[in-house]
């Protein structure tokens, strides 16, 4: 183990347990599915020494509880971070003055101008390789689809998109040198742009953002402008892409599924919910804002908490036979986008993503298997991610 465990851990809440080590399995919600075979809330020593809550009902109340629990730290390892992502290592009240500048971009009422890009870029890509009878899935559609969409709410140009996809992929799932170095890249362009809306303001994020007066009148710091943009451009991207590609992973392999989402394509919005709570992505983290009992421990203050989403979508406390995908199940409620006040700004837009998705990719490639002798190859990680998934198709 990498670190010692403090004298407030009790022995029999040590557990060694590494999220971004997986171990023994190549699925990555089974391996994290194994986390309910012990303690409920457990201490681990692995990166840098934090708390462990593994089931819906206490990620929940950490999620909603902002007094005692503090997004200073929002992943982990808490050494080593490049940049702060300003929106989600924020508290009150500087939090929701942040959130107030980005939310009316990714609000409902506006979700179907950005509904319709993402229909067009997913058209524009499923036809871009649907007559080869094959792609990888990951790196032909999942990370490129969600890029699209971003480059459209700041106005960036399309000849941008695979630099800036090289970027996202690098800051998302990259070592800490490569995120360092994709931080400096972002940055660079992220600066440059900022520059460019502060001289010529347009109607995009990037403009409110340089126009923003926040903390009692002060424009937004060039730290915190970057970590924003860096947000919108990796934060967009990790999650989509890698709900997409799990949710590919699985309907390649059951054509009972592929089968009722051609016999009932207007079921798509409550089949997409289903989906999601089976397919968490994102592990995210919490300190403790001051010493108290929690779940039957005592926490000291500065204390890291994990809050493994991919454990609670799983979760046989929540749901019955949780590992089940279920398009009939009633109760499909679930933190993929988080709880409380960082519930996750996006959260319309990549509900309307994967709808759009499976809209179009069932119209013009309605079977489809992994490509035979392949290995799809999924990590965990911050946010736990498909890096290979080989599909083929034969569409005679």
């Amino acid at each position: 183990m990498s670190t010692t465990v403090p004298a407030h851990v009790p022995p029999d809440r040590v557990r060694d347990f590494d999220f971004l080590k997986m171990v023994g399995e190549t699925d990555v919600h089974s391996w994290f599915k194994q986390l309910h075979d012990g303690p409920d809330f457990f201490y681990t020593p692995r990166q840098g020494g934090h708390w462990v809550a593994t089931r819906y009902a206490d990620m929940e109340a950490i999620l909603v509880n902002n007094e005692d629990f503090s997004s200073e730290h929002s992943s982990l390892p808490r050494e080593g971070k490049p940049f702060r992502v300003t929106l989600l290592e924020s508290d009150e009240p500087i939090h929701t003055e942040f959130r107030r500048i980005v939310a009316p971009f990714l609000a409902p009422k506006v979700i179907g101008d950005l509904e319709r890009k993402a229909r067009h870029t997913t058209i524009e890509l499923i036809e871009g390789f649907k007559a080869k009878g094959e792609c990888d899935f990951v790196n032909d559609f999942a990370l490129r689809m969600p890029i699209g969409i971003f480059m459209g709410l700041v106005d960036l140009p399309d000849t941008d998109r695979e630099y800036l996809i090289g970027i996202a992929v690098d800051l998302v799932r990259g070592q800490p040198e490569q995120q360092t170095s994709a931080f400096q890249r972002a940055a660079q362009y992220m600066g440059q742009k900022y520059a460019e809306r502060g001289a010529n303001p347009g109607s995009d994020i990037l403009s409110a953002l340089v126009q923003a007066k926040v903390d009692g009148g002060r424009p937004l710091d060039q730290m915190e402008l970057l970590g924003i943009g860096v947000l919108l451009l990796a934060g967009g991207l990790d999650t989509v892409a890698a709900l997409l590609s799990f949710s590919m992973n699985f309907l390649a392999r059951s054509p009972d599924h592929r089968r009722q989402i051609l016999d009932n394509p207007e079921r798509i919005p409550d089949i997409a919910e289903e989906l999601m709570r089976r397919f968490h992505v994102v592990n995210i983290a919490r300190i403790a804002v001051r010493d108290m009992e929690f779940r039957g421990v005592q926490l000291k203050a500065g204390d890291a908490i994990l809050i493994p989403t991919v454990a609670a979508g799983i979760d046989d406390q929540q749901y019955p036979d949780p590992m089940k995908v279920d398009f009939e199940r009633s109760n499909k409620r679930s933190l993929i986008f988080g709880r409380g006040k960082h519930q996750c700004v996006g959260m319309f837009l990549a509900r309307a993503e994967l709808k759009v998705f499976l809209e179009e990719w069932f119209k013009r490639i309605p079977d489809f298997q992994i490509k035979p002798g392949e290995q799809p190859v999924f990590v965990p990680g911050r946010a736990s991610a498909g890096l290979y998934l080989p599909l083929v198709w034969n569409l005679d």
